[in-house]
């Protein structure tokens, strides 16, 4: 057996249709001979029972509020034993992952992240799966739909990013401790740039992993896009002014304002 226990650690909130899924594909494309364990970290109001689950090797934490995406994950980190995180969003269907693969690629003492192929229900791969460092003119590159990302997404073999969705990311305990873990600021949205940014900084490289694809339902957080749109654009402002410089800043501010009063 491979001695490095990996901890599944998922965050709900509003996506409890899709646990019973989520959990059977880990599960079922996890190899028996790698060791690991699942928390989830509930951040809904209703309590989620170990009854509805029916895993043993399943943990539940029950917040009772939202408190966010990055601080759930934040404690369902303090609850787990692994030495390899893998985050991983509850409105998610493994689809193939090879686990032994991936624990050799942490081998390497450089490599800090490893981020999935994420597919949309029509089987598309998504565009935020892993993307370059965002900055005012990627974003308005993006707007225009010439993406920065396209270099990337549709790769059939390993590459360095600046950036992987945290809907499906694997990351070392060792280095998750060593940048202070998410940044609970970010409600919503931008914890991932955020946090591939702050690994690279310390040395360590970011990988997009496409051979591990995962079915991503998504929109199941959110039934107040008013709300949706809040969060992403404060979580937006608050990334510029904390990694770029200040001009890009205000004028982030001065359009968030303008456009989203946020």
């Amino acid at each position: 057996m491979l001695n490095k226990k990996i901890s599944v650690i998922i965050v709900n909130y509003k996506s409890k249709n899709f646990l019973k899924k989520c959990i059977h594909s880990i599960c079922d494309k996890f190899q028996k001979n790698v060791s690991f364990e699942i928390v989830i970290v509930n951040n809904d109001s209703e309590l989620l029972e170990s009854e509805i689950i029916n895993n043993p090797i399943v943990r539940i934490i029950n917040n009772g509020r939202n408190i966010g995406f990055g601080a759930g994950n934040n404690i369902g980190v303090k609850n787990s034993q692994g030495d390899i995180l893998f985050f991983l969003n509850p409105d998610t269907e493994i689809i193939s992952i090879d686990i032994e693969e991936i624990l050799l690629l942490f081998n390497n003492e450089k490599l800090g992240v490893i981020g999935c192929q994420l597919r949309s229900v029509e089987n598309k791969t998504e565009r935020w799966s892993a993307g370059s460092a965002l900055t005012l003119f990627n974003l308005i590159r993006n707007n225009l739909g010439l993406e920065s990302s396209r270099k990337f997404i549709f790769k059939e073999h390993s590459i360095r990013v600046d950036w992987v969705s945290a809907a499906a990311i694997f990351i070392k305990k060792n280095v998750f401790k060593e940048i202070g873990g998410f940044d609970e600021n970010f409600f919503m949205y931008f914890e991932d740039m955020d946090i591939c940014r702050r690994v690279a900084e310390k040395g360590r490289e970011v990988l997009y992993f496409p051979k591990a694809i995962i079915k991503h339902y998504g929109g199941e957080s959110y039934q107040n896009k008013k709300i949706q749109k809040r969060d992403y654009y404060l979580s937006q402002k608050y990334y510029f002014k904390k990694h770029r410089n200040i001009f890009e800043w205000l004028i982030i501010k001065m359009i968030s304002k303008l456009f989203y009063n946020v």
